[in-house]
């Protein structure tokens, strides 16, 4: 196959790939691929971003402890630049490891270089301890690499061996047909594997979000902290969906592009798989749903003043769960895995995998007397089922999405009382719950399923707190105002 390179002639500056397809090529095979603003960053050993998601707070609690991502495979896909798409495994923060060019001899691409600094650098990301990477060109991965997509005959996607896979390139083949397919065997390759993918959304807030990857169901799609990315409701594939899932800060200056902040939750997600394998109590907690309500429901507010949602929008539509925090989401990992009761209490952060069954499930808890539980967040994640594997050319395959619900009560001994709060959405696989403060007394948490009987993940946590003597009592419901943002220039609009 033959790429021609060139800067896309739309005043956003973004760099667009045009791959030819072969003998195969045509204009709804055409993928216009953009990374990003690619650059050649030299990332310094310091990263203030540690900080803002609460990495450098964990590894001062942990020490000798904190994890690497050590035993974690992952796969990085890139598109192409100047026809390459390797990272420069010379670089000194990418000894070491070891890298298998999945689609072929390349040179190095700069953008790569630096996605890989942020996934798995020595000292620039959150996953050191990665060693096994596989490399792939994101076409070659969307054909024959991985999904198959417009392969002669019937091909079901190839199963993806990795444990975490980033994708830090958007795109579309011109043709939502067949972006639809593609999105649809890229969600079947991540129930069929269980790996956590992420994906990352367009820069710019004036773009809309774009088909390719941005729009699956199963994966990860992330934005940035400042909001300047594509962000609101998906507009195919069942419209009305909101992306982003969740924000990243800037690692350093020159940064601010989605293409870096996408790595940084893929190196959170692989901290978190290597945790959960190292206690067998927690084994679950590596499922992919697991580690995606985990990651989401440890999201902070407080960047983010006017953070809303409501019952039918279970996200911020341009901030999705909020920022990726690892400290928050680490301690609801290990807080440990608790089940539904009806008749006993979890604690007030926690998570639990599992498949519904014939009642609504619930999870009782307490806020103490004398204290509030603050910043508290409920996070269910649960997987599009695309029910025909074998899918050929021009053929969408057969997808069905259950529908769950989160609800919210006041509780009397283990008898719900009053409803306080819920996410319905209609099309969503994600519904969350946030509540600014509760005070104390005993809540639960129902996990309405209606007829489904699908797996799901359910994460939450709150921070308890003393309450200001002069503090009104009661229940504050909502995200309200809850801090001061970071607004940075925008960048590659």
């Amino acid at each position: 196959m033959t790429y021609r390179f060139g800067v896309g002639s739309s005043a956003d500056g973004h760099i667009d790939f045009e791959p030819a397809f072969g003998a195969r090529s045509n204009s709804a095979r055409r993928l216009a691929v953009s990374a990003g603003c690619l650059v050649l960053l030299m990332l310094g050993a310091k990263a203030d971003y540690k900080d803002d998601i609460g990495y450098n707070q964990l590894k001062l609690e942990l020490g000798a402890a904190m994890f690497t991502g050590s035993g974690v495979t992952v796969s990085q896909v890139e598109s192409f630049e100047n026809s390459n798409y390797s990272p420069d495994t010379g670089n000194p923060e990418l000894l070491g490891k070891t890298y298998t060019l999945k689609s072929g001899p390349t040179g190095v691409s700069g953008h790569a270089t630096t996605v890989a600094q942020l996934f798995y650098g020595m000292s620039t990301s959150l996953a050191p301890g990665i060693t096994t990477i596989d490399l792939y060109e994101a076409d070659n991965w969307i054909q024959g690499g991985m999904l198959n997509f417009g392969a002669i005959g019937t091909n079901s996607p190839k199963g993806e061996a990795r444990d975490v896979a980033n994708f830090s390139w958007v795109g579309t083949t011109g043709s939502a047909i067949n972006d639809q397919e593609i999105i649809r065997r890229f969600d079947y390759t991540i129930q069929q594997s269980n790996y956590v993918a992420v994906v990352g959304t367009n820069n710019g807030d004036s773009s809309t979000v774009p088909q390719l990857l941005a729009h699956n169901y199963n994966g990860i799609t992330v934005g940035k902290t400042d909001g300047q990315h594509a962000s609101g409701f998906t507009t195919f594939d069942t419209a009305g969906r909101v992306k982003p899932d969740i924000v990243a800060p800037p690692s350093s200056a020159g940064t601010n592009f989605t293409s870096f902040t996408t790595p940084l939750v893929s190196g959170a997600a692989a901290g978190l798989i290597q945790t959960a394998r190292g206690t067998p109590a927690l084994a679950n907690g590596a499922d992919s749903r697991s580690v995606k309500a985990i990651l989401l429901a440890g999201a902070t507010k407080t960047e983010f003043p006017d953070w809303t949602r409501t019952s039918t929008t279970p996200l911020d539509t341009t901030f999705g769960a909020g920022e990726l925090n690892i400290f928050n989401s680490y301690h609801i990992l290990t807080a440990g895995e608790q089940g539904p009761s009806a008749s006993s209490t979890v604690g007030t952060k926690g998570w639990d995998f599992g498949t519904v069954s014939t009642n609504n499930l619930l999870y009782f808890f307490d806020v103490p007397t004398g204290m509030n539980l603050d910043q508290f967040s409920v996070a269910l994640t649960w997987n599009r089922v695309i029910t025909d594997a074998l899918i050929g050319p021009s053929f969408i395959p057969e997808a069905s999405v259950d529908n769950l619900n989160l609800k919210l009560f006041s509780v009397t001994g283990f008898t719900p009382g009053l409803m306080l709060d819920s996410s319905v959405s209609a099309v969503d696989n994600v519904e969350y719950l946030f509540e600014a403060s509760l005070a104390p007394g005993r809540y639960a948490i129902e996990l309405d399923h209606g007829t489904s009987r699908t797996d799901f993940a359910l994460a939450w946590t709150g921070t308890l707190s003393v309450p200001e003597p002069s503090a009104a009592a009661g229940l504050l419901l909502g995200a309200g105002v809850v801090g001061a943002v970071r607004r940075r220039g925008r960048v590659c609009e």
